[in-house]
């Protein structure tokens, strides 16, 4: 069985560029999407305030079995860098960070139990009554106020690329 393809002939750069976006756009856009989320207003009942940022990546059609990465964290009263920590993400109920104490580090147990769970779109707050803390050097106890919300995602390169080959495209198509 021989499969047979038709050919297409460009005659103008703004055809090939506005192939070229959308081919680009197509192949970016299929298999994986990534959400950006930030920790809103995550306070300690000793009133001190965690903050950071993530991804989470995931495929289309699949957001519960996709995997977070924080690119920003910031703990009271821990201060060794996101690496040394064991983060384990359940997207659906909690987000836990811990490290166990030794000679070298401060020890960390800390989990952020989900109120309801996140979505692409939608922010979860966190469930107070069991979302809790224990830092060698920044206490143990509650929390008093905190949520995860997704931060607004700036539109791909792909499209601004689709874009200007959809501009060029007509401008070629007004002058003839």
């Amino acid at each position: 069985m021989k499969l047979t393809f038709p050919t297409i002939t460009l005659h103008s750069k703004g055809a090939k560029l506005f192939l070229l976006s959308t081919v680009l756009l197509v192949t970016g856009t299929v298999n994986a999407a990534t959400v950006n989320y930030s920790l809103e207003n995550v306070v300690f009942d000793n009133n001190r305030q965690m903050t950071g940022t993530f991804q989470w990546t995931y495929q289309e059609g699949d957001f519960e079995n996709g995997a977070g990465l924080f690119t920003d964290l910031n703990i009271p009263g821990y201060d060794s860098g996101i690496d040394a920590l064991t983060i384990n993400f359940d997207i659906a109920k909690s987000i836990e960070f811990s490290l166990t104490a030794n000679l070298h580090n401060e020890g960390v147990d800390i989990t952020l139990f989900l109120a309801n769970a996140l979505s692409p779109t939608g922010a979860a707050n966190l469930d107070l009554t069991r979302s809790s803390y224990d830092i060698v050097r920044g206490g143990r106890g509650g929390l008093i106020s905190g949520a995860i919300a997704p931060s607004i995602v700036p539109i791909p390169a792909a499209f601004w690329l689709f874009l200007s080959g959809l501009l060029s495209m007509k401008s070629i198509l007004i002058k003839k």
